[in-house]
């Protein structure tokens, strides 16, 4: 009797367990309650991870420590106060020893157009949670690393590229209106320009009497990959082409006000030549332009129609022939009409800057970033295969 008893008992508990059991697995079913499994998921992980993500500033940017940035340290009050940036909640510095451990950062960027410092040429110990981050704003010819010895190493790129994880262009062009940032961009919406005659810009309009000589070019690098010491040399058979700086004879110290004024008062064009033939390869020079009354002339491996808007400037690599090139800046220069209609797009857009630092934070915040598993295989590849040495118009 009392083994049955006994036996009763543990059957009855043991059926007890399994409906327990049961009723678990059914009320924590995402069948049942999903709402309260995410519940549950997002109140561990908002109590296991801090809040602020942590950025290293591994070697400097050519001599600047602080990488143009206000402070050697920012925290989340400086990325929303001074780099207004819509996702603040990061903390950066360019000292090695701002958290107890390098394991602890969740970036850390390295500038990829000067070599590893001496003295701290890599972390000795990698986190597996870190991006290791390829950041570099010159052309591929500029890189300063061995990037074939760094194969499976970068796990994001900062670059001008479009194609980059984190987009660093020398500037944006905004809506005047919206404020909102329209290029570059891989497809951006520009506003038709206007007809010919129907838009008129009094100051080009003053400008446009005075201006007596055809095209400046400040330059200092003078051989270069894109061959653009060429292109100039041709064209300068066919314009006239005042060329500054150690590439020329002429001179205008840098920094002097007289120089930038000049491009407003006395001449027609400038060329904004870039060394190196690359995607997305667009610098201040040509940037610097567009902030004076002076038509650029670009000559790049760029889609330019993502960077500025149309009838804006003159491509050069758009003409099969210098001859065809000089004609048609002739004949722009001789119409005031036409000469005017580049400056169309002031009224609709403006240059600001902005600091690429808001979108690593922004993507080390992404909630997928934590789970998701990204290198760069092959960085030299990818970084390499983006420039050609052959330009459309024949030099």
């Amino acid at each position: 009797m009392r083994l049955q008893t006994r036996r009763t008992l543990t059957l009855l508990l043991l059926c007890a367990f399994l409906f327990g059991a049961l009723i678990y697995k059914i009320t924590t079913s995402p069948l049942v309650d999903q709402n309260g499994i995410l519940r549950e998921y997002l109140e561990k992980r908002a109590a296991t991870r801090p809040a602020t993500r942590s950025i290293l500033l591994w070697s400097s940017f050519f001599g600047d420590r602080r990488w143009q940035l206000p402070f050697d340290a920012l925290g989340p009050q400086q990325f929303r106060d001074e780099l207004k940036c819509p996702v603040y909640q990061c903390e950066l510095s360019n000292r090695h020893d701002f958290l107890p451990s390098l394991e602890l950062y969740d970036a850390i960027v390295f500038h990829v157009a000067q070599p590893f410092p001496l003295l701290k040429p890599l972390p000795a110990r990698r986190s597996p949670h870190q991006a290791y981050v390829f950041a570099l704003m010159e052309s591929p010819g500029e890189t300063k690393h061995q990037l074939s010895d760094e194969l499976n190493f970068y796990n994001l790129t900062m670059t001008y590229r479009l194609d980059s994880d984190i987009v660093w262009p020398y500037a944006q062009l905004l809506d005047v209106e919206t404020g909102a940032p329209v290029a570059p961009s891989l497809q951006p919406h520009w506003r038709e320009p206007p007809a010919l005659g129907s838009w008129n810009d009094s100051t080009v309009w003053r400008l446009w009497p005075k201006k007596t000589k055809m095209a400046a070019w400040f330059v200092s690098h003078c051989k270069t990959l894109s061959k653009r010491e060429q292109l100039a040399a041709a064209l300068q058979q066919h314009i006239q082409l005042d060329i500054y700086g150690s590439c020329g004879n002429l001179n205008c110290a840098r920094g002097d006000p007289r120089c930038d004024d000049m491009l407003d008062t006395d001449f027609m064009f400038y060329l904004a030549f870039e060394n190196s033939l690359c995607i997305d390869y667009v610098t201040e020079k040509l940037y610097s332009a567009l902030q004076r009354h002076i038509v650029p002339v670009v000559f790049g491996g760029a889609n330019y129609t993502r960077f500025l808007p149309p009838h804006s400037y003159i491509d050069a690599d758009r003409f099969d022939s210098v001859e065809q090139l000089a004609e048609h800046l002739r004949f722009v220069a001789s119409d005031v009409q036409e000469y005017m209609s580049y400056f169309w797009w002031r009224q609709h857009y403006k240059l600001a800057n902005s600091s690429p630092f808001c979108e690593l934070c922004a993507r080390l915040h992404h909630p997928s970033w934590a789970h998701r598993t990204q290198i760069y295989g092959d960085i030299q590849a990818w970084w390499f295969n983006s420039c050609r040495l052959s330009s459309h118009i024949r030099l």
